[in-house]
Parts: C-alpha cells; structure tokens; sequence
C-alpha cells in the first residue's frame, strides 16, 4: 500500500508538469507572490470573538500590497478569515483542497498576488512543497508575504502580523 501510495503521487506529479511548464516564467520556474496566514482565533471550528475582532484588521494590514486573488480551504473559519481582505478588494473568496495549493496558486496566478488562508497543519506542508525558507505562520495573527523571484531563486519572506499579537 505504501508503494502505491507513492506511485499516485508520482503520476500526479507527472500529470501536473505540462501545466506546471506551461504556466511558469521564461525559466521554467514558478514566480509570484503568495500571503500566507493561518485562520484567525478560533473556539472549535468557528471562529471566536477575538478571532472576528482580528479580522477587522486584516485589509489594513495588506492595503498597501496589490491583491489578485484570494483563496482559502473551504473551512468554515478559513472562509471567515479571508472574507474581509477578499470584500476590501472586491474578490471572491475561493476555496480549494490544501493538497498541491501552492503550485496550483502560483501556476494559475503567475506575476500576481495571491493571499492563502490556511491550517496549521496544512501551512508546513505548503512551506516545505514550495521549498519557503522559513517557518509557516502557525501563530494567530502572523502573516507571511513570500515573493517567488521570476527566474527561480530563494523565495524571499516578508514577516507582517495583523490585531493583537
């Protein structure tokens, strides 16, 4: 079973380069920018009223950076948190599985800005798919804005926060 399990992830992989090519700058390297946070405060599944004060303070801590697109796992709280950025903007929020969501973002969005909405378990999974220098912003609050150089190269990592820290 295990092998299989590796043989899946190789064909999909596979199946994914062409797109992955076809989407990619001159060099064949994916480039953009992604914002990545984790949901705000939550109790449960929803988030709690410390997590809806924070997200009040989520536009202005990005409105100096341009926003092309705004994503987020379909979670309830993700969804939540990434509305008010997505309404400041005049985006949709759009949601999709956390598996493969960076290339997927960058590859869609090539030269654009994209926020992420994320878990905690799912960001060290987009961190390590991406090869980020840094550790993802597991804390409520944290904002990660990571530049993926055109031409390839060490994704570059701006640490930012928004609300009470």
């Amino acid at each position: 079973m295990h092998r299989q399990m590796h043989r899946r992830s190789f064909i999909a992989m596979a199946g994914a380069a062409p797109l992955l090519a076809a989407c990619a700058g001159p060099s064949g390297a994916l480039y953009g920018r992604l914002i990545i946070l984790r949901h705000a405060d939550r109790t449960f599944s929803m988030l709690n009223e410390s997590g809806e004060e924070r997200i009040t303070h989520l536009p202005a801590a990005l409105a100096d950076l341009p926003v092309d697109a705004v994503y987020c796992t379909p979670r309830p709280r993700n969804i939540a948190t990434a509305t008010p950025i997505a309404e400041a903007r005049g985006l949709p929020v759009q949601t999709m599985t956390s598996q493969g969501a960076g290339t997927k973002l960058l590859s869609a969005h090539p030269g654009q800005t994209v926020v992420w909405v994320g878990n905690q378990e799912n960001l060290g999974i987009l961190y390590a798919e991406l090869g980020i220098p840094a550790k993802p912003p597991v804390q409520f609050g944290q904002i990660q804005v990571v530049t993926f150089p055109r031409g390839g190269g060490v994704p570059l990592v701006e640490k930012r926060t928004y609300g009470a820290v």
